[in-house]
Order: C-alpha cells, then structure tokens, then sequence
C-alpha cells in the first residue's frame, strides 16, 4: 500500500514538472528588432548613409529578431519609392538589406 501511495506521488510531481516546464517556453514573448533602428538603416541603404531619415519609410511592425527573418519596407527616395529588404543575419540582430526600385 506505501509502496503504491509512493508511485502515484512520483507520478504526479513528474507530469507537475513536465506542465510547468512547457508553460514557461510557451510564455516567453519573442524577440522583436527594434522598428526605429530597421527603419533608418531601411533609409540609409536607399537614400545613402547621410540621410537616415525615418520621414518616408514604412516597415512592417513587430519584426521578429529570428535569424533568417525577412521582410520588406517601402522608402520613399524623392518621389520614387523604392524596396530594400531587409534579412536578419543572426539572434544578434544584425542586419543585411538589399535594395530595389518598385
């Protein structure tokens, strides 16, 4: 009967834990990139490092921080807009974009 009693309380503090561990990674919010930062960097590679403006350009919003990561934003380059897209390069949040005329 001990025996038993013993079993069952095993059993239920190892399902508890594998619950409780499950929940925390579930809970985690994701990394997301810093919108201003894309968004200038966006600027500069379609406008030239002097201007890093923000004024014209549009990135997505909540961009996640995942390497590989891609996506698009529209900058605003005269009246031309132009693409420049941007790719996470590792967790770090570095960054590689490629330009193009839309």
């Amino acid at each position: 009967m001990a025996l038993s009693a013993v079993v069952v309380a095993c059993c239920a503090v190892t399902v508890t834990v594998k619950v409780v561990g499950a929940d925390t990674q579930a809970t985690r919010p994701p990394r997301l990139l810093d919108q201003e930062a894309v968004e200038r960097q966006a600027s500069a590679a379609a406008r030239g490092s002097k201007n890093m403006s923000r004024d014209g350009v549009a990135c997505p919003a909540a961009m996640g921080a995942e390497e590989g990561n891609k996506f698009d934003c529209t900058v605003l380059v005269g009246s031309n807009p132009k693409t420049v897209t941007v790719t996470v390069r590792d967790d770090q949040g570095r960054l590689d974009t490629t330009t193009h005329t839309s």
